[in-house]
């Protein structure tokens, strides 16, 4: 009997009504991992959606036989989605990104690279020198000048010398993950997992990635009220 190939990668996309934008994050992430004839699944969590996500990830399940979807139980935030999408993993490395269409997917190489130079834990920055972020209108210039000051005091109540906690395209060994305790449920988790790793004295990097407005739906970050919860929590975690 042929021994069964060992998952390499394990893809999680956290999604919530992005019927419109997941098909092509699908195919783009299948097209990439496929040109480096790895062995991979995607896991999309999905989040209680109401526009129909979940049946247009039936429908790609048709067409690949690598995916899964966890589509059961109430709205519960991303933070959730991820830890359920983490724990079903069956890769020895663990990549999660937004289904928005925010992210360029050939950039996954940037991540992977560091991986390759010894890095347990890469995440992807929006606000490094070799960043680029599109901001398309006033509201989102002032959104994310909210979200630079947020991140710094993190960066210096936490002691961890980043400049972005809270964008999900990262990747990570499973072994880390299931090392690290994390307890909130929403995008407050994305630091948590960041600054215990960290802590743990993990290899983890920083890396500039491209950012781009999402082409359809709406963003589900509400800065103004994400705001005073990440300082709130932060300064609480700090203290740990």
């Amino acid at each position: 009997m042929q021994k069964k190939k060992t998952t390499q990668f394990s893809i999680i996309l956290p999604s919530y009504n992005e019927a419109k934008n997941i098909e092509a994050v699908v195919q783009g992430i299948e097209s990439f991992f496929s040109k480096k004839k790895a062995a991979f699944e995607i896991i999309v969590v999905d989040d209680s959606s109401t526009d129909g996500t979940d049946t247009v990830v039936r429908s790609l399940q048709k067409k690949y036989d690598n995916i899964v979807l966890l589509d059961k139980g109430p709205k519960e935030g991303i933070g959730k989605a991820l830890a359920r999408g983490y724990n079903a993993a069956q890769g020895d490395w663990l990549l999660s990104m937004d289904a928005d269409q925010a992210f360029e997917i050939h950039e996954i190489d940037r991540l992977l690279d560091e991986t390759k130079l010894g890095y347990d834990f890469v995440v992807g920055s929006k606000y490094r020198k070799e960043s680029v972020y599109h901001k398309e209108s006033t509201a989102a210039l002032v959104k994310s000048k909210i979200s630079q000051f947020g991140n710094a005091y993190i960066s210096i109540v936490t002691r961890v010398p980043f400049k972005d906690f809270s964008m999900n395209f990262r990747v990570l060994r499973k072994e880390v993950w299931k090392n690290l305790h994390t307890t909130d449920n929403e995008n407050f988790f994305l630091v948590e997992m960041i600054v215990d790793a960290y802590r743990k004295g993990y290899r983890i990097k920083e890396v500039g990635v491209t950012l781009l407005p999402r082409p359809f739906g709406m963003s589900k970050t509400r800065v103004w009220k994400q705001i005073k919860k990440f300082l709130f929590k932060a300064t609480a975690y700090a203290l740990k």
